[in-house]
Parts: C-alpha cells; structure tokens; sequence
C-alpha cells in the first residue's frame, strides 16, 4: 500500500514561494526550503522532483496569486489612465510582505536565472506576454469603433503595453534594489505621462 501523502503540496509550494521571493533561487538551499515548508528534504523530492522543481512550481504559484491580483485591478471599470494608475500603485503594494520589500519573484528570476535556465526564461517570458495582453486590452478599451485610425491606435496600444509591462519589472527592480516609495512613485509617475 503507498504511503498517504503527509503534506499539502499547494501549502509547500506558497511557503518556498516566499523564501524564494526573499532570499531567491541561488541563496534557498533545500535545507532552508525544509524549514519553511515544514517537509523534509525526501517529501520535497518526491513532489516536486528536484530544487529546481519546486522553483518551477513557486513561479507558478505566484502567477496565480501575486500576479492575478494586478491582473484584477487592470480589469476595473473606468478610463484606462487612472486604471493603469491604480494598478500600478498595487503593484508596488504586492511588494511589500511580511518577509520586508522583496520585489517580485518574475522580475528577480528574469536577472538571476533567466540567461542560464531556459525554463525560468520561459515562465519570465509568459509572465511578461500576460501583463502586456492586460495593458493591451485595457488600453483597446479606448479605441473607438471607426476605422480611421483604429489600426494605428493598435500599434500604438501594443507598444504602449509592451513598455507597462516593462514598467512593472522595473518597479520589482527598484524595490529590490532598496529605493524609497517616493522615488518609485516619480518613477511610475513619469511612465503613466509617457503612455498619455
């Protein structure tokens, strides 16, 4: 008879989720994952396969609710300046945590993993692809249904979309990096003038 499972996988990933945002991949040995989570080395093994696994699976995590929550907020009703603004006000909320500012967990895996690991890169990269979809179907909200125009206020809502995702990132960088709430708010400040 196999063994009943003596841990909640959701439960593990959530937890080695925080510690990876904190501490990230590198500096999370399997011992501090063991701690955190409250399951042995072996337990995470064979869940998860591997330390790596486990990341894989902590990314993930954090796409369906760190992540889910700026997607909500880009969803509210209103005009798409003042949506964007809000959102963007979130964001850096989401970066705050129980374990201190810690930034984002895709922002901080896309500069410590990404260039090396292609499966890292390739979860950065969907991450960064739904944030622009969100800004861009916000900002097609607000293009009108005439013809004229409309293709070229495609292009313009696409590139507009391409730099708030981008604009996301580098707020998870620059809490990361240690700057104050004011100066990050300059920062989204001058990003909201530059997309209108």
């Amino acid at each position: 008879m196999a063994r009943a499972r003596e841990f909640e996988p959701e439960e593990a990933v959530a937890a080695a989720m925080r510690l990876f945002r904190s501490k990230g991949y590198n500096d999370s040995s399997i011992r501090d994952l063991s701690d955190c989570t409250g399951v042995g080395p072996y337990g995470l093994y064979g869940v998860f396969g591997s330390k790596h696994g486990l990341f894989l699976a902590a990314l993930d995590h954090y796409r369906k609710t760190v992540t889910a929550e700026v997607l909500q907020a880009l969803e509210a009703p209103g005009p798409a300046r003042e949506v964007i603004a809000e959102a963007l006000a979130r964001v850096l909320e989401l970066m705050e945590t129980p374990d201190g500012r810690v930034g984002c967990l895709m922002c901080n895996t896309a500069s410590e993993l990404a260039p090396q690991d292609p499966e890292a890169a390739a979860k950065v990269k969907a991450h960064l692809d739904l944030l622009t979809d969100a800004f861009q179907k916000l900002l097609l909200r607000e293009v009108k249904d005439a013809k004229a125009g409309k293709k070229a206020a495609r292009k313009e809502a696409e590139e507009a979309a391409q730099f708030l995702a981008a604009t996301v990132y580098g707020i998870g960088l620059l809490v990361r990096a240690g700057q104050d709430d004011a100066q990050i708010g300059r920062y989204i400040k001058t990003a909201l003038k530059a997309v209108g």
